[in-house]
């Protein structure tokens, strides 16, 4: 297959909501081959279809650990169904190259998908697990919304921004989260 770049934040597309895939097509079967390729490429463990270019509805994770082997998972069309807890992450993104920043979360999502075959999917990812992290996280993508619009500390995380030549926090586009909130305080940050 092919390794496709990674497009850095600061590029228009990152901000912009993804398509519903209506088949599961061979050129949506190849995206997601090289989807899997670039995210391996990089390092990572999950990639959103806009992180390369692609305005479809699809993230690739693989979550694996030496303690805690998963096997590779596709999600086409994905949404949470449920949620509930919260956590505070540390988080990075391939479309931001060494920045690693705290970020709130739920601690555990139930997503409703459908995979490489079409068929429809749910999963729960519990406990603030790795999985449950990436899932939100890849799945913001797809609605044109970044992990650093989940920060705890904007001011320290925009002179990590500075410091790796991105553009800093769009402060109109940090998300309110009253339930974040509320579940977390009196959590140490």
């Amino acid at each position: 297959m092919a390794v496709l770049k990674v497009i850095n934040y600061g590029e228009p597309v990152l901000r912009q909501e993804a398509e519903k895939v209506t088949k599961v097509s061979a050129k949506i079967q190849k995206l997601v081959a090289d989807m899997f390729d670039t995210m391996y490429a990089y390092n990572g463990c999950g990639l959103a279809a806009p992180q390369v270019g692609e305005l479809k509805r699809i993230f690739v994770l693989d979550c694996s650990t030496d303690e805690n082997p998963m096997p590779q998972m596709v999600f086409i069309n994905p949404v949470i169904v449920k949620r509930d807890g919260a956590i505070i992450s540390r988080e990075g993104c391939l479309s931001f190259p060494g920045v690693y920043t705290d970020v709130k979360r739920y601690g555990s999502v139930t997503v409703r998908y459908m995979d490489l075959k079409g068929k429809t999917q749910t999963m729960t990812a519990q406990e603030g697990t790795l999985l449950c992290r990436a899932i939100q996280h890849e799945l913001d993508h797809l609605n044109g919304v970044l992990f650093v619009d989940h920060v705890i500390d904007r001011f320290s995380t925009d002179q990590l921004l500075s410091e790796h030549q991105l553009p800093p926090i769009q402060p109109e586009k940090m998300i309110e989260e009253p339930e974040l909130d509320q579940a977390l305080q009196g959590v140490a940050l």
